[in-house]
C-alpha cells in the first residue's frame, strides 16, 4: 500500500461543520475530544510491526464506525461519518463509482448505529466501502 494520507483534526472539524450546515444546523464541533483523538490516531497504529488496520478499507470503516458509534461531535455524527470516510478514501486516490451513494447511505449508517461496535461490523462496512469505489 502506498503511503496513506490520514485525516487531521482540522479536516474532521471542517467535515463536521459542513455536514451540519448542509442541513441548516448550527451545532457543530467536538463533543468528545478523546473520541476524536481515537478516530485520528488509531487507523495509523502499528503493533509489533503490523498495521492494526492493514487495508485502506478497514481504516475508512474504522473512521465511519467510530464517528457513528462514539458521538464524537455535538451534532451530525452520522452525516460526518460517511463524509469523513469517503473524503479519506478520496484523499488516498479512490473514487466513488457513483456519487449518488452518499444520498443513499442512510441504510448503512442506520445499520452501523444499531449494530455492535465490533470488528464484524467494521468488516461489513469495509466491504461496502470497497464495493462502491474504483
Amino acid at each position: 500500500m502506498a503511503k496513506v494520507k490520514y485525516l487531521s483534526k482540522s479536516q474532521l472539524l471542517k467535515i463536521n461543520q459542513y455536514a451540519v450546515e448542509m442541513v441548516g444546523g448550527k451545532s457543530y464541533g467536538v463533543q468528545s475530544a478523546e473520541a476524536l483523538d481515537v478516530v485520528i490516531e488509531q487507523p495509523q497504529q502499528i503493533i509489533f510491526g503490523h498495521e492494526l488496520y492493514p487495508t485502506i478499507w478497514l481504516k475508512a470503516a474504522f473512521i465511519l464506525q467510530k464517528i457513528t458509534k462514539k458521538h464524537v461531535f455535538i451534532d451530525g455524527n452520522k452525516r460526518t461519518s460517511i463524509q469523513a470516510a469517503l473524503y479519506f478514501l478520496n484523499l488516498n486516490g479512490y473514487q466513488l463509482v457513483d456519487n449518488k451513494v452518499v444520498n443513499e447511505s442512510d441504510g448503512l449508517i442506520l445499520a452501523v448505529t444499531n449494530s455492535p461496535d465490533n470488528e464484524e461490523t467494521m468488516k461489513y462496512v469495509a466491504e461496502w466501502l470497497e464495493s462502491i469505489h474504483q
